[in-house]
């Protein structure tokens, strides 16, 4: 038994996509500014985003309007019922791990001062600290989300076993 459920991580990481939705709309400014960001972004040597961030307000809107609305189908998603839930989030899972997983290695080995393949002198927008954090803490939280839907598996299983059941047993009454 994990010692926090699936559903409740899935629940809070839709919580932190609607404060990063709101954070891009109203100040995207603020995202510059906080430490741990900085820290990460010191740590593996990425840029920090000095103006681009919010001289672009309907790039910065556009993004945080897309996590509301990921945050929204989420939500409504974990709210279903529990047995298509879990076919869901056992699918999504494993998925977001690895799109998250992979923009952060193409960040990190693509960040500016190694050796690469492609023009340099390309601007590129996603290699900052910034967009390096939110795909890190991703691949962490649905890592963790996929290994706590995997040991609730039996349980579930069974709770949904007997739920059934017991509809059968009160349908042939």
């Amino acid at each position: 038994m994990p010692i926090v459920r699936a559903f409740t991580l899935i629940r809070l990481v839709t919580v932190a996509h609607i404060i990063l939705g709101y954070y891009l709309i109203a100040r995207p400014q603020k995202l510059a500014e906080i430490n741990s960001i900085a820290i990460i972004g010191d740590a593996v040597g990425l840029q920090q985003p000095t103006s681009h961030l919010w001289q672009n307000p309907l790039g910065a809107g556009f993004a945080g309007l897309a996590l509301i609305l990921l945050a929204v189908s989420d939500f409504v998603a974990v709210s279903s019922t529990e047995e298509l839930a879990r076919h869901y989030w056992g699918a999504q899972g494993p998925v977001r791990c690895l799109f998250f997983g992979s923009l952060t290695s193409y960040i990190y080995f693509m960040k500016p001062g190694r050796d690469k393949m492609y023009d340099q002198t390309t601007p590129q927008p996603i290699i900052n600290s910034i967009i390096f954090s939110w795909a890190f803490f991703e691949t962490v939280y649905w890592f963790w989300i996929y290994t706590n839907l995997r040991e609730e598996l039996a349980e579930a299983r069974a709770r949904i076993t007997q739920r059934k059941k017991m509809q059968d047993e009160i349908a042939t009454l």
